[in-house]
């Protein structure tokens, strides 16, 4: 056999023999609150710290950070960054959003909450001389879970906030199989309910979030208090 073709052999039979990459398992999917409603193509959630008027939203209160779009993976990163700007500032976190994913928006209340800011469901509207808080504004799916990271947390008196269930609905077309469904959800219910304990919130709140069991809906102001949602009024 010529020499060049034994060694192409050797190397074909060394490479057969060699064992195969370990492959990396698959990440787990990210649990998403379906909120009730939501437009198409909501922008990316984005912090901006606002001047509005003397008492605009509160007694010695001009200045607050409107938080506003959908929570994505990257939200945490860019709240980081932000609160740099801070240097120590406390003023209050106005929310507007359509919900995002759980476990970014439990990463986002935890920053919240070290930052230690308020939080209110409230639009900030731009349409004057100078912004200022809306009495409206909304709070769907996952947006619950940044609500609650506040240390005091409230609601506009016009604002709709949801409770939503989690959900893990699997790509289009190819449903996660019902067993690894249920696990899934409820791995992530066993970290939400370690997450209501941190903030103060009732964990019993988590048997709402289960989405065997519950579909959305929109809570009484008693059902707010009960839970500790809310911890005053706007």
């Amino acid at each position: 056999m010529p020499r060049g073709l034994r060694l192409v052999l050797l190397l074909l039979v060394a490479a057969a023999a060699r064992p195969a990459a370990a492959q990396q398992p698959p990440a787990p999917p990210l649990a998403e609150a379906a909120p009730l409603t939501a437009p198409a193509n909501v922008p990316a959630m984005t912090f901006t710290l606002v001047t509005g008027e003397a008492d605009a939203c509160g007694p010695g209160c001009s200045r607050w950070i409107a938080a506003e779009g959908v929570i994505v993976a990257d939200t945490p990163i860019a709240f980081f960054e932000f609160a740099k700007r801070l240097e120590g500032a406390r003023p209050p976190l106005l929310i507007q959003s359509e919900g995002g994913v759980v476990e970014a928006a439990m990463a986002l209340g935890r920053q919240v909450r070290r930052a230690g800011l308020a939080t209110m469901v409230a639009r900030t509207d731009r349409s004057g001389a100078l912004p200022q808080p809306a009495l409206d504004g909304t709070c769907h799916g996952a947006c619950l879970y940044l609500l609650i990271g506040g240390t005091e947390r409230s609601l506009a008196p016009g604002a709709d906030l949801s409770i939503s269930p989690i959900s893990f609905d699997g790509p289009a077309g190819e449903p996660f199989p019902e067993a690894m469904r249920q696990r899934l959800i409820a791995g992530v219910l066993v970290r939400i309910r370690a997450y209501l304990g941190e903030m103060g919130v009732d964990p019993g709140l988590a048997a709402f979030l289960d989405g065997e069991r519950y579909e959305g809906f929109f809570p009484t102001r008693g059902f707010l208090d009960r839970h500790a949602i809310l911890t005053r009024d706007p």
